[in-house]
């Protein structure tokens, strides 16, 4: 019974089509790596779980979701086919060597090679009607539509590649007329082609095929054609798509002069197809020219590449824009440290601020105060775009709500990440309203504004620049900075919000020490020793160590950096204000962390990974001016927005597999970061709440969705579906609270 089997098994699988996907299964198995991810994440992860970016189901080109946006993502996913196919062809078409006998053996290849693409596409196609239909509420004819876009941009591609291998590629019949000469020299030629000999088993054997008519032929032999005329043929076919990938490349690397014409910035979802394009592309090189050498070749490659970008030269290190890094490199050592944090160095700032808490106390009193006015900060959460639009909608709510004077009561903001992006967007608002112009905060416009798309740009700076030598500079005075992901997070969201891409931090120092607008602080963790740099315009160095005389005997080390200080000969306070706000949410690969002028060199990157909810930096700055809060203040109102809900039921499961347990101690550490923190932050407010005389009030605003699996996505982009979601939130009954809490605590007479 079994031989039976096995032999209708063999008839079957020399019968069936699909023999050539064993192209896609045998030696090659690193070429399929991308379509797994790109399958398991799309079909997978975005059809299931709506909690994740939908950057391939609903991509954006001009500001539109329609069908020019998915006509790019069909072109960049059609890129990837194509060279899914070349490359597979470059490694294995002499395998089959009936294919030289066919007059578009190229095109045979493709249609036979195709069983993986399909299926991808077939659950992509089917997540985008999905998604369209069922979340984004479109009609069948916008999915119709879009649709029709995405298959104008593959079969676009498919058309011009097919042209291209039609006018250049030979059949065996005409090169055989064009290398009769070479065939009299068998000898040489087979010298020349050495490295296509194959050994008889390595041929595997092909029953039948589907034509590019999609008809079942079978197979015939080509042995009267020779092995050197089969292998010419392949040969010239492999000149030919290594032609086609150069290009490729070369266009890629050309978009480069142009990524900051809007014009030219695809959908993310195409530079990602394009992306893994060029990964394929890259792998089918090494591997066809190095032969059995090709996971050696690509080591070494990766080594040495790996070796280079640590010279700066090559553009891979970004940059802090407005530092100098030529000259002088600060000393990031710990005596430099300590000296900095020296106690006279902490009792002059706290003199300096003394004097802005002051001037703040005075204004906030004439503003019709009875007794002592209640001091306000505001914190926020990380969270990409998600959480800088909650943000900007909450405070935009708080300031309706208190007739346009919360930013006059408020003191203090800080947050990590994309709050510090929102808390950077509304500090500018505020500054441009005491400059004479007039608008209202809570105007709708500025919160459409901060939500637009910031991704598209750093995509398509991944794909021609970053990922290849970044060669495109910049010069702000005499210093050059290249144009980076980094650069590009900074001049999109300046066009976004109609920010100042060249305002640097010490342009708000005279507003902020007249109390004309609240502090802003930025923090932003260093790899190197998971201390916190802590950016603003004025000195803070007090917050760099825990200072007290009842603490001198404790030995308390230095856990921050006041950055314009430490990088005074660098021109600190030159450092540009969204320079800041990017190293603040430098989340890591999504935007590069960023090398400051210092020996050794400090590495930082995204403020979260430290503090996620800007309340390290309030508390610090409460524990240290606490006595002149208990002697001029009726109070302390912290006002602090999340991206997620802070206190959740635990969703443990109750069984688990092996790989599950192994792998649920570093799960488990990364998923309760946030509760960590949490935990440690509540313990330190209930500490500051007892020095303060219990006259903290701490006002939670959070984030969440209707239906946890439409939650807005932790992205640099979002739906306009999410966007409502967000705006939606604001009237739960959790935040409808916290606005009446709110309202109550800034509101109301508060003499002693």
């Amino acid at each position: 019974m079994l031989k039976i089997i096995n032999d209708w098994l063999r008839k079957f699988w020399r019968f069936f089509p699909v023999q050539l996907l064993v192209v896609s299964l045998r030696k090659h198995q690193v070429l399929l790596i991308f379509w797994i991810f790109i399958f398991t994440i799309i079909v997978g992860r975005f059809a299931a779980n709506y909690g994740v970016p939908y950057l391939f189901l609903d991509p954006e080109y001009l500001g539109n979701v329609g069908y020019l946006s998915f006509a790019f993502v069909g072109m960049g996913f059609a890129a990837m086919f194509v060279t899914w196919n070349i490359v597979s062809y470059m490694l294995h078409s002499h395998r089959f060597e009936f294919l030289a006998s066919l007059e578009r053996p190229l095109s045979v290849f493709f249609i036979n090679n195709s069983i993986v693409p399909v299926v991808f596409l077939s659950g992509y196609i089917w997540a985008i009607v999905r998604f369209q239909s069922q979340f984004e509420f479109q009609n069948w004819k916008i999915v119709a539509l879009i649709l029709a876009g995405f298959f104008a941009g593959f079969v676009f591609i498919l058309l011009v590649t097919s042209l291209y291998f039609q006018l250049t590629n030979r059949s065996a019949q005409t090169v055989a007329k064009s290398y009769k000469m070479e065939l009299r020299r068998k000898t040489i030629i087979k010298r020349l082609l050495h490295n296509e000999e194959l050994e008889p088993a390595a041929k595997w054997r092909v029953d039948s095929f589907l034509s590019t008519t999609l008809t079942l032929r079978h197979t015939r032999s080509v042995e009267h054609y020779g092995d050197v005329l089969s292998k010419l043929v392949f040969r010239q076919h492999h000149i030919n798509s290594l032609i086609v990938q150069i290009v490729t490349i070369s266009l890629l690397i050309g978009l480069g002069y142009f990524i900051e014409n809007p014009f030219f910035q695809i959908p993310t979802a195409a530079s990602v197809f394009l992306l893994g394009s060029v990964l394929i592309s890259l792998l089918g090189v090494f591997i066809y020219w190095t032969g059995g050498w090709g996971t050696a070749a690509i080591v070494v490659f990766v080594i040495v590449v790996n070796q280079l970008t640590r010279y700066d030269f090559f553009g891979y290190q970004s940059r802090a824009f407005g530092l100098m890094y030529d000259g002088a490199q600060a000393s990031y050592t710990l005596d430099t440290l300590r000296s900095m944090s020296s106690d006279k160095n902490i009792a002059d700032d706290k003199k300096y601020f003394i004097k802005i808490l002051n001037t703040w106390k005075r204004k906030n009193t004439r503003s019709g105060w009875d007794g002592k006015p209640k001091l306000v900060f505001l914190n926020s959460s990380g969270g990409g775009l998600r959480s800088s639009a909650f943000t900007m909608a909450v405070f935009q709510k708080a300031d309706s709500l208190l007739n346009g004077r919360l930013m006059k009561k408020t003191f203090l903001m800080t947050g990590a990440s994309g709050g510090a992006v929102a808390f950077t967007y509304l500090h500018e608002l505020n500054y441009q309203q005491t400059t004479g112009s007039t608008f209202n905060l809570w105007d709708r416009t500025f919160y459409d504004r901060l939500s637009l798309d910031l991704l598209n740009p750093m995509g398509i700076s991944i794909l021609s620049n970053d990922m290849f030598f970044p060669i495109h500079k910049f010069k702000i005075g005499k210093q050059s900075y290249f144009r980076d992901r980094g650069y590009m997070f900074e001049k999109y969201l300046a066009l976004n919000t109609g920010m100042d891409f060249e305002k640097k931090l010490s342009d708000y120092r005279a507003a902020e020490f007249r109390a004309q607008i609240p502090l802003l602080i930025f923090h932003t963790a260093v790899i190197n020793d998971s201390r916190k740099f802590y950016m603003s315009p004025h000195p803070v160095r007090f917050l760099m160590r825990s200072h007290s005389k009842r603490n001198l005997n404790l030995d308390l080390s230095v856990d921050g950096v006041d950055f314009c200080n430490f990088f005074k000969q660098q021109k600190g306070y030159d450092l540009r204000l969204l320079s800041a706000a990017r190293m603040n949410a430098s989340f890591p690969f999504i935007l590069p962390y960023t090398i400051l002028p210092s020996e050794p060199p400090a590495f930082v990157f995204d403020g979260g990974a430290i503090d996620n909810f800007g309340i390290e930096t309030t508390i610090k700055f409460l524990t240290v001016f606490k006595d002149w809060i208990n002697e001029n203040t009726s109070g302390v109102v912290i006002l602090q927005t999340r991206d997620s809900q802070k206190e959740e039921e635990p969703q443990e499961k109750g069984s688990k597999t092996f790989l599950q347990s192994v792998a649920q101690p570093l799960g488990s550490f990364y998923n309760n970061l946030e509760n960590v923190q949490d935990n440690h932050n509540d313990t330190k407010l209930a500490y500051i709440n007892d020095l303060l005389n219990g006259k903290v009030q701490f006002i939670l605003f959070e984030y969440i969705p209707e239906k946890k699996t439409e939650r807005a996505s932790m992205s640099l982009r979002l739906t306009s579906r999410e966007k409502r979601e967000i705006l939606n939130s604001l009237s739960r009954p959790n935040n409808t609270r916290s606005f009446e809490l709110m309202r109550k605590a800034l509101t109301e007479k508060n003499a002693k």
